[in-house]
């Protein structure tokens, strides 16, 4: 494919979609927003803009020669089978997490032709130079080993008169999968970019704080790895008021704090070097703009997509571990 305007598809129009993934889109350069669809009219005649076709089937962008790639942004249920349908249409895909509901559904991919080498997954809040830095800090051995890493997610208030769209799809959410794989993934991608290396045991536990919740809306667990290495990942979900999110990597040598809302990094070494990294604009635009700048370089390159779909595999299968050592694993109707 030859460097020029990147012609997208964007499949989906939920929050994710209008809220990070339009705008990277009309910020970069590089792309141009060809079509939309969605099964509600009414997203795609107030969200999208006049001059991008619209339509409800996704396989008429599928089927366009036109358009180059696609930007799926579905629920897990959906996406699995849609990304399926994008790489057999031969276009390169960067779909949302998780791209199913379970790593065993997920896996199925594999088999499909253009999964390793056309598809990029958005575990998005990799693509940080915090990320970048904290990696290069742990990989440098710089803190030492074995590590303590903290880690705790806390984004999904319970808000029903505030939000109520917002917290019905969460409730609903509740039903289909934990969520420590709906949104722990995240974190899960982080420590498998960070560390190299599975655990060797996972104990988890969970907290239901509300009865009328499908599942569990609490989740935690702790990994230990061969080095000694312990890790500490909680997902709080739908209380009223939440705790702070928090991401601390502490070793021998000094400690790494990741501001979770901003991504402001400060790392303190034994001796008294500090270093701040500041962040360079908000997390999510940041973020966004830079997954969408890494797949347009692997679409007009040729080269496959970073992370690809053996990470997500394997980062959505340690969420998934997590859960069921938690007692939080969420059964998916047939």
């Amino acid at each position: 494919m030859s460097e020029r305007v990147l012609r997208l598809g964007l499949v989906g129009l939920g929050d994710i979609a209008v809220r990070a993934h339009l705008p990277a889109i009309a910020a970069n350069p590089r792309t141009e927003l060809a079509a939309v669809a969605d099964v509600d009219r009414s997203r795609l005649e107030t969200a999208v803009p006049s001059s991008v076709r619209r339509t409800a089937d996704p396989e008429e962008i599928f089927a366009d020669p036109e358009i180059d790639a696609v930007v799926i942004a579905t629920p897990a249920a959906a996406t699995i089978e849609l990304v399926g349908a994008a790489l057999q249409a031969g276009k390169y895909v960067l779909a949302e997490k998780p791209i199913a509901p379970t790593a065993a559904a997920a896996a199925s991919l594999g088999d499909v032709a253009g999964a390793r080498d056309r598809l990029q997954i958005g575990l998005t809040y990799r693509h940080h130079p915090a990320i970048d830095r904290l990696r290069e800090l742990i990989a440098a051995g710089e803190l030492g080993r074995p590590l303590l890493i903290q880690a705790a997610i806390c984004d999904e208030r319970a808000d029903p008169e505030g939000d109520p769209r917002g917290h019905e799809r969460r409730l609903r959410s509740l039903e289909r999968m934990a969520p420590m794989v709906s949104d722990g993934v995240h974190a899960c991608d982080r420590l498998n970019l960070l560390l190299g290396a599975s655990p060797v045991s996972v104990s988890g536990w969970s907290v239901r704080t509300d009865a009328s919740y499908a599942s569990p809306n609490v989740n935690g667990g702790v990994l230990t790895y061969d080095d000694g290495t312990v890790a500490r990942l909680e997902v709080v979900w739908l209380t009223p008021v939440l705790p702070p999110s928090q991401f601390i990597v502490t070793g021998p040598l000094g400690c790494a704090t990741l501001d979770p809302p901003t991504f402001g990094l400060t790392i303190e070494l034994a001796g008294g070097r500090i270093e701040r990294l500041d962040p360079p604009g908000d997390k999510t635009q940041v973020c966004f703009a830079l997954q969408l700048e890494r797949f347009v370089s692997a679409c007009t390159s040729g080269t496959a997509p970073v992370p690809g779909f053996d990470e997500a595999l394997a980062s959505l299968t340690l969420a998934e571990r997590i859960a069921e050592a938690a007692g939080a694993g969420v059964v998916v109707p047939a």
